[in-house]
């Protein structure tokens, strides 16, 4: 059995797949398994897969019609078997040292999360910000419980998932699965799993370099699409599910707070494509009366 399960959900990403891989193959931690699920791609990355699969003897390849990211991910869920689970996406890379820090904080602490930074790098001529910096707001050697989690994370929140490592216990104790058929499916995910993990980790580290490529998803004006405003609104719904469903006045608290800041965030979508796909009245009633509340507040504070 080894320690970490890397699922590694692969689709068309043949330019960036070999730097991903060879990431891996230097780790100094290398009791892994690379559960690599081709998502139907139509280039050379399962080729690529193939190839580096006499160079990585630990790496699985599961090949599936394409499904999308969230059904990937989830098919890889079936198959770990390691104490811990990470998400690596396939044309990103990790740092050499970042299963070996991961998993020996995580073995010597008793956490359930940890949380480390990324380095943002980017194609030429594009410009970018960095994010995903935790610093200023974490402490690296505090262990955190779940209360004090959720409080800080309102100051600085990050939602991609492959900035966690996650003891594996937690999916099947909670049924935590990717919410299939949407994008910003981490927007939904990691609230669920910080509202169920009980103790979390900080390490100030970029163990995650973070492509940022012309043409993606990500980079295209998503206030002007009808799938990112469909799958955010799906979220939020979502969302509102798990507060009704949360077990402590805390976890209430923060899945609300991540509702109401999704629904906010809708409202600067394209007014074609908010008239095109309403929230269910009642629930459009009350995100529109707290959002009316928070502009009144920021108009005060003025």
């Amino acid at each position: 059995m080894p320690s970490v399960s890397i699922i590694l959900p692969v689709y068309n990403v043949a330019p960036y797949l070999k730097a991903c891989l060879d990431s891996l193959c230097v780790q100094t931690f290398q009791d892994f398994e690379v559960i690599a699920v081709n998502d139907g791609s139509t280039d050379e990355s399962l080729a690529i897969l193939e190839v580096y699969h006499a160079i990585l003897p630990q790496l699985r390849i599961i090949s599936q019609p394409n499904q999308g990211l969230s059904a990937a991910r989830n098919r890889g869920l079936q198959e770990v078997s390691g104490e811990y689970v990470y998400f690596l996406d396939s044309d990103d890379y990790l740092q050499h040292d970042m299963l070996e820090v991961c998993f020996s904080l995580a073995e010597r602490n008793h956490v359930d999360v940890i949380k480390f930074d990324a380095e943002p790098f980017a194609e030429a001529g594009m410009t970018i910000t960095n994010s995903y910096d935790s610093r200023p707001w974490l402490a690296e050697k505090r262990i955190y419980d779940q209360p004090a989690w959720l409080q800080i994370q309102r100051n600085h929140y990050n939602s991609p998932v492959w900035l966690l490592f996650i003891r594996a216990e937690l999916f099947a104790k909670h049924d935590l699965r990717f919410l299939a058929g949407v994008l910003h499916e981490d927007e939904l995910f990691t609230p669920q799993l910080f509202t169920k993990a009980e103790t979390f980790q900080y390490i100030a580290q970029p163990f995650f370099k973070r492509r940022y490529r012309a043409g993606s998803i990500m980079q295209n004006n998503i206030y002007q699409s009808q799938a990112s405003y469909d799958s955010k609104l799906r979220v939020v719904r979502e969302l509102d599910v798990a507060s009704k469903q949360a077990e402590s006045d805390v976890a209430i608290d923060f899945l609300v707070w991540r509702r109401n800041t999704l629904y906010m965030d809708s409202c600067g979508y394209a007014k074609n494509l908010r008239q095109a796909s309403p929230l269910p009245f009642m629930l459009s009633k009350r995100l529109e009366m707290r959002a009316a509340i928070r502009r009144m507040r920021r108009g005060w504070k003025r």
